[in-house]
């Protein structure tokens, strides 16, 4: 839905680039993390690794949150 929802916004031929982007950026993120997983393995058999990455993970949430109510 939030996708749906942005790419609504840029009308033809817009939207089915934002459509054809989105599918591009999600091959690549889904296979990099099927390849990447091998290789970071060893750094988050720690648990400091994991709390570090929610936290990353948390600011990014919020950041996209706060510019989508800023944008409207």
């Amino acid at each position: 839905m939030l996708l749906g929802g942005i790419g609504a916004r840029y009308g033809w031929p817009g939207d089915a680039w934002f459509a054809a982007g989105a599918m591009c950026s999600s091959i690549v993120w889904f296979s990099a993390l099927g390849f990447g997983a091998r290789l970071l393995k060893p750094l988050f058999e720690k648990d400091l690794s994991w709390r570090v990455l929610d936290v990353i993970v948390g600011i990014v949430m919020w950041w996209i949150a706060g510019a989508l109510v800023v944008s409207r």
